[in-house]
């Protein structure tokens, strides 16, 4: 079936994968970099002059930022095979949406776009919504952020979370002193980061951690990164006190997105479990990236691991079986949260314990990802519990010589980074069958094709 379609409502065969344990080998370039896609488009968007962005990620997540700017007068267009994105930046100049901008399940684009919209010069209404996933996921510390610079805005049914509405009037986003709670979600910084140079005072920005320390501080700095890259100055005189400059930018002609750091965790997993080598073409050690680090867990685990500028390759210890080893330390995974899962189905099949913590902010993803990994490895017969910020692993290599012919159905509710999980998990240990495969749109539609074709992976 077309890999674009539409999630099956029911289980049906055509919409789970049974993975079958075989060795992963071979090489692949994962698509564009969530993270970095969502960014450049929205950064493009404001700034002034044509771009040509390459690489670019081509997902659900992606695709809904890209239809909301277009409802905001953003002219661009694809080349023939849909590798070259031009895109006409607007100087700052968003227009009025003549209707809601519906954002699915993409936090990272709804929440850069309900500071962007505050930026539209024409009076108003704009409603930012998705879908019920969506409707759940946190965004008030942003809106209250916003409200004290001046905005109108408000979430529409009083939970704190979407359908946000935002009244635009003719005087923009007033900006100047912005005081943040931090302790949530990036995605709130780097959504004030993006949208402060065309606010109509020069923005500081104060993060508050409200105790509990700023969440997921590498993707802060992969916005004041291309923040940079694009002219922008933001200074951070004291620790998590941002000043950015309020002046327009021009667009660079040319940009290229590197590979998402976060889906090459699973290829690279794959060889960890099956005792393969695999190397992911567009992702090093160069890479802006907090989650290009990942390897480096699997190389405490008892893998090999080489790295370029742009390239990482891992080989699975020689006797996989056993070879594999639970990392003897508790591990701090707040610098790369998306990837505790890919780490959890590596550790479920090694020799020890793993302790994963400070992960508290995957509780308000795409589901409650750690409750989901605890219950869906449990079906798999892995011995594991919840910890207060994060998750604690029983490795047992036996499970791969477990019967086959006895499905385990995995429930990855609609969440991609779970799915993906759960293959690598499926590549070492007997029949596990996972269900709505599509939900890897997200942000790697050709997981299963990579996985099959390119590294040899039997499904």
């Amino acid at each position: 079936p077309n890999l674009m379609s539409k999630h099956a409502v029911n289980h049906k065969d055509d919409d789970t994968v049974v993975v079958v344990p075989s060795n992963a080998t071979g090489e692949v370039a994962v698509p564009g970099s969530k993270s970095i896609s969502n960014r450049v488009l929205l950064l493009t968007a404001l700034g002034k002059g044509e771009c040509k962005i390459r690489g670019l990620l081509h997902s659900d997540d992606t695709e809904v930022m890209l239809i909301a700017l277009k409802k905001m007068g953003v002219l661009y267009s694809w080349d023939d095979n849909k590798e070259t994105l031009t895109i006409q930046g607007s100087g700052g100049k968003l227009m009025l949406p003549d209707s809601e901008l519906y954002m699915k399940n993409a936090g990272t684009a709804t929440r850069f776009l309900t500071t962007a919209v505050n930026l539209i010069t024409q009076e108003g209404s704009v409603i930012i919504t998705g879908n019920e996933r969506m409707q759940k996921r946190p965004i008030q510390d942003l809106v209250d952020a916003l409200i004290s610079t001046g905005c109108d805005i408000k979430c529409k049914n009083g939970t704190g979370c979407p359908p946000v509405v935002v009244k635009a009037s003719k005087h923009g986003w007033k900006g100047g002193e912005v005081k943040l709670a931090a302790n949530v979600s990036s995605q709130y910084v780097s959504s004030i980061l993006i949208s402060s140079p065309y606010a109509k005072n020069k923005v500081t920005l104060s993060l508050d951690g409200k105790g509990e320390g700023i969440c997921s501080r590498p993707y802060i700095n992969i916005t004041t990164d291309l923040l940079q890259k694009f002219g922008i100055k933001v200074d951070e005189e004291s620790p998590n006190v941002f000043t950015i400059a309020n002046v327009p930018f021009n667009n660079p002609s040319n940009w290229l997105v590197e590979g998402d750091a976060s889906s090459a965790s699973y290829p690279l997993a794959l060889a960890a479990v099956t005792g393969g080598r695999v190397t992911v073409s567009n992702c090093g050690k160069a890479s802006i990236q907090g989650d290009a680090k990942f390897c480096s867990l699997l190389k405490e685990m008892g893998c090999t691991i080489t790295q370029t500028d742009t390239t990482t390759t891992v080989t699975g210890p020689k006797d996989f079986k056993s070879g594999l080893r639970a990392i003897e330390r508790e591990v701090d995974m707040d610098s790369m949260t998306d990837l505790f899962m890919t780490l959890a189905a590596v550790a479920a099949v090694s020799v020890g314990v793993t302790r994963i913590v400070n992960i508290a902010n995957q509780r308000v993803k795409e589901c409650n990802r750690i409750e989901a990994m605890v219950s869906e490895l449990r079906k798999c017969g892995v011995d594991c519990k919840e910890l207060e910020t994060g998750i604690e692993v029983n490795g047992n290599p036996s499970l791969r010589s477990r019967d086959g012919s006895k499905l385990v159905y995995i429930d990855p509710r609609d969440d991609h980074r779970l799915a993906m999980s759960f293959a690598v998990l499926g590549a070492a240990v007997p029949g596990i069958a996972i269900q709505e495969k599509f939900c890897v749109n997200k942000t790697y539609p050709t997981f299963w094709e990579h996985s099959s074709k390119k590294l040899g992976i039997q499904l």
